[in-house]
């Protein structure tokens, strides 16, 4: 017997989506930080075992405070993603519901089985939260009828394979939808632009907002010239103020960016990659639709 099937993985943001896709398919496919909304694409993550072949879908984290156009076509991602799957994969923070969760919520589809996984549940110490994380799971299994709800910790990888058991269990017996060594279907232009952009939001933190994107702008394969991986990659900010930030004094921030992006490039792609950045201002282009999808936003 053999499963397979589609999953969309929601929730609000920094709730752990991306880190427990990358826990489920064992590397680190959708990047990460602090930021809300880190991820802004929908990240296709395989997990291929003996017995079950899960498509997880990673989405943007949906909210409802900001309504910039950046914010619309990543919330319209997220909610899309949930009708063309076989089943959801709902991320909450185990201590604690917050009202974005239950405007998540009440978007989830009636005609899907949802799994809800209770994410941060190690970080549940004293008698206290473990009640609480109980009392809304109690409450939820009361809101609707959900298929499982989970306690898991991304960070710690408790339960994740009971996660994707359980998820396993509810989709159709058939055969692997894609190869078995495939873990996504993103190219890796699109994955090295992702993780230099994972850089510049941990290196900068708030100094620079979340709508600061990347875009390469060449990639070339390595010849037998080069014998390496060349890349040249825009730095794309929403005001002029934030350009010099970024470049740091005397270029130095923009290097360390760029290196440390290069050293996780060369894991991903197992070759020399010379890497180098620009840095370009687009005023406000996270509120212009157009801006937006220029930069490959759908």
């Amino acid at each position: 017997m053999h499963r397979a099937g589609m999953v969309a993985i929601v929730g609000r943001p920094n709730v752990g989506k991306s880190s427990l896709l990358n826990e489920l398919v064992g590397t680190s496919l959708s990047i990460t930080s602090r930021k809300a909304q880190t991820t802004r694409h929908r990240i296709l993550g395989v997990r291929t075992m003996p017995d079950h072949q899960i498509l997880f879908v990673d989405t943007p984290g949906i909210q409802h405070l900001h309504q910039a156009a950046l914010n619309r076509h990543l919330n319209k991602s997220a909610i899309g993603a949930m009708s063309d799957v076989d089943a959801v994969l709902w991320v909450i923070e185990a201590r604690r519901l917050l009202p974005e969760d239950e405007r998540v919520l009440s978007l989830l589809p009636l005609t899907l089985p949802v799994v809800v996984a209770m994410n941060k549940s190690d970080l549940l110490k004293t008698e206290r939260e473990k009640a609480q994380a109980f009392a809304i799971a109690q409450a939820l299994s009361e809101a609707r009828s959900f298929s499982a709800l989970v306690p898991v910790s991304a960070v710690k990888g408790f339960q994740v394979d009971v996660l994707a058991n359980t998820i396993a269990g509810l989709l159709a017996e058939q055969p692997p939808l894609m190869e078995a060594d495939a873990i996504t279907d993103r190219s890796i232009r699109f994955l090295c632009a992702e993780l230099i952009r994972e850089k510049l939001f941990r290196l900068m933190g708030d100094e620079v907002p979340y709508e600061a994107t990347v875009i390469i702008e060449r990639f070339s394969e390595a010849t037998p010239e080069t014998r390496r991986i060349e890349i040249d990659a825009t730095i794309v900010v929403a005001r002029a103020s934030q350009k010099p930030m970024v470049i740091g004094e005397g270029g130095e921030r923009i290097r360390r960016i760029g290196s440390e992006a290069r050293q996780d490039i060369i894991k991903l792609v197992e070759q020399p990659v010379h890497l180098q950045l620009w840095v370009k201002v687009k005023e406000n282009w996270s509120d212009d639709d157009q801006a937006v999808r220029s930069f490959g936003y759908e």
